[in-house]
């Protein structure tokens, strides 16, 4: 594993989506962890915020329901606040306002609370600002600006006032989290293992680079490269806010798995490390803020399986001024209806990191091998593909295998990257054994989920900014 040493001065933009993770981390924690008996003293950890109570719902959706089966859904907004309070006493004020928020992440738990859905709202999405109770007690003037002014202006409450006023979704909870205890958590866990498709060089320069260095492949990354990775901005991509938060999703999903399948609740001592970390780090509001609603939460969500968790940014796309963006309100709307009424989620297109698509599906050519073990599956996912477009030449069973892929003979690796773009989690694999135009699609029992991509229809070549990247909980396909 590489080593590095961060920046001596971590600007506020490079700083976004850290205290999410730390958020994020708690519920994955707690969420995984269900049931167990959690430290009575850790309560105290915990900061109570009660600023937001009139703009939070007022239903029986704040009750995280333990030991019942008919649960309302919930949604819990999380921020994190770009203050430095409890580093050495250098930063902002309080988490109720003095500094902008990061990152804004919606957590939508369904109703049965076997699905959940984090919808990234980015930090420079250009909006209208509602009117808010400033720190002085005025009430600010209703204008158009940056998202995270929101919280600049009037803390947790505006950004909730906010949210509710851009997508109609009512928020049950919130979360506001500061990056103090970020690398404490990663060690706790043991660290977080992320696979990068290309290596990352991002020399050490104030306020600008990190001074990671990585190579493509997999990496155990743990508390100090975990947090220049969440950082990672310059030198990669684009540089923007939006063109991070697919490698803020891979970490938060590799994050989960790690989680699920270590098994804390058989490591007490490490469990009660990570908690310490996670609560030392947490605002909330009443509802949440204590360790007792929290372990009901848990254990309303003990069937909630990784895959079962989707990762998503809102829809967007430029807004033709530098980094600001606006929202594809059409493109939304099915998204915040299915948050609202509790439905299964639409998925937008998804464009894979890196170069555009260039295959169409409906040039591809795929035989379909079931390697689940479950019989029916293969063609199953063979429906799946067909209504995408894909022309489904035959559908076989294999032996039964672990991972998901797409097989590809010599000259179709276009091919192959829209396939795999397709089925989420599917890993590319060169076959010189395979002769003609089709590919093979080996259906592991790994297996999630098939989506829409978008694909690159003219010769000039169509933007794919601000298409949706969508991420299983489950997912541990590299990242870029």
């Amino acid at each position: 594993m590489s080593s590095t040493t961060p920046s001596p001065k971590r600007s506020r933009l490079a700083r976004v989506a850290i205290a999410i993770t730390v958020a994020l981390a708690l519920l994955v924690v707690v969420v995984f962890a269900g049931g167990y008996l959690i430290y009575r003293h850790l309560n105290g950890n915990i900061t109570v915020d009660n600023s937001a109570n009139k703009v939070l719902r007022q239903s029986a959706s704040k009750d995280p329901g333990a030991g019942t089966t008919d649960l309302p859904p919930m949604n819990i907004l999380v921020m994190g606040s770009d203050t430095r309070v409890g580093q050495n006493g250098i930063g902002g004020s309080a988490a109720t306002g003095g500094g902008g928020s990061d990152v804004t992440m919606l957590v939508h738990l369904s109703g049965n609370r076997k699905r959940a859905l984090v919808m990234s709202i980015p930090r420079d999405t250009w909006t209208l600002i509602p009117a808010c109770k400033q720190k002085d007690g005025t009430l600010s003037q209703p204008h158009y600006f940056k998202f995270n002014s929101a919280y600049t202006i009037g803390g947790p409450a505006c950004t909730i006032k906010l949210v509710t006023q851009m997508t109609g979704i009512p928020i049950d909870h919130f979360i506001v989290v500061n990056f103090s205890g970020f690398e404490n958590i990663i060690n706790a866990v043991g660290g977080v293992p992320v696979c990068l498709t290309h290596a990352v060089n991002d020399p050490a320069v104030v306020g600008q680079g990190s001074g990671l260095q990585l190579s493509a492949g997999t990496h155990l990354l743990m508390g100090t490269q975990a947090l220049e990775f969440v950082r990672l901005r310059h030198n990669i991509d684009d540089g923007s806010d939006t063109s991070r938060i697919p490698r803020q999703h891979a970490f938060l999903s590799s994050m989960i798995r790690k989680v699920h399948e270590d098994n804390l609740l058989l490591h007490p001592v490490q469990l009660l490390q990570v908690l310490d970390a996670a609560t030392k780090s947490l605002t909330t509001d009443p509802g949440l803020g204590n360790l007792i609603a929290l372990k009901d939460l848990a254990q309303s969500l003990t069937g909630l399986k990784p895959s079962a968790v989707t990762f998503l940014t809102v829809p967007w796309a430029p807004r033709g001024d530098g980094a600001n963006i606006v929202i594809k309100q059409a493109v939304a709307q099915p998204i915040y209806d299915a948050i609202i009424h509790d439905t299964a989620w639409p998925l937008p297109a998804y464009a894979p990191p890196g170069a555009p698509l260039t295959e169409q599906p409906t040039s591809i050519h795929v035989h379909v091998i079931n390697a689940t073990g479950i019989s029916g599956r293969g063609q199953a996912v063979a429906d799946q593909l067909q209504a995408l477009g894909y022309q489904i030449s035959s559908v076989t069973t294999g032996p039964v295998t672990t991972a998901t892929a797409v097989r590809y003979p010599t000259g179709f690796p276009e091919s192959a990257r829209t396939l795999a773009a397709s089925v989420v989690g599917a890993t590319e694999v060169l076959d010189t054994t395979l002769g003609g135009n089709q590919l093979e699609l080996v259906v592991g029992p790994n297996f999630t989920s098939v989506r829409p991509v978008i694909v690159k229809t003219t010769a000039a070549g169509v933007s794919t900014s601000g298409s949706t990247q969508i991420r299983s909980g489950s997912d541990a396909s590299c990242v870029g």
